[in-house]
């Protein structure tokens, strides 16, 4: 989305923005936004050609839409939402994070703790049970 704006930027269509930015990325992406620019430059509607591109898309799609019926320029919005879109992408990885922590105690617990028991606490009472019988 930060590319898009870039090239909406320097005064590029919505549709040679998208064909530009197409060439530069990993291929799922590619062809969902080539395809996009194809659309557009057919002369379909924004809608369906958006449409068509597949959810990741969603944020640079309701940002062209509002920048277009509002009539301002639409870069500062695509960077804004290529922003919220890291942000949420960090969000997850953190959560993820945590539960992984959380998944780990689990396993961890049951290893240890026997082995923990196994090698202080049942020595120490065997050695005062040794003591302790006449």
């Amino acid at each position: 989305m930060e590319l898009m704006a870039v090239a909406l930027t320097g005064g590029a269509s919505v549709g040679a923005a998208a064909r530009t930015v197409s060439s530069t990325l990993p291929e799922p992406l590619a062809g969902q936004l080539r395809a996009v620019a194809d659309d557009l430059r057919r002369g379909e509607d924004t809608d369906e050609a958006w449409r068509a591109a597949g959810a990741h898309w969603a944020p640079a799609r309701r940002c062209l839409d509002l920048a277009q019926s509002s009539g301002v320029p639409p870069a500062e919005a695509l960077v804004r939402a290529a922003q919220d879109v890291r942000r949420d992408a960090v969000a997850d990885v953190e959560v993820a994070a945590a539960r992984l922590g959380v998944r780990l105690v689990l396993p961890l617990g049951l290893a240890y703790l026997p082995a923990f028991v196994l090698t202080t606490i049942v020595p120490v009472v065997l050695a005062l049970t040794g003591e302790l019988s006449w």
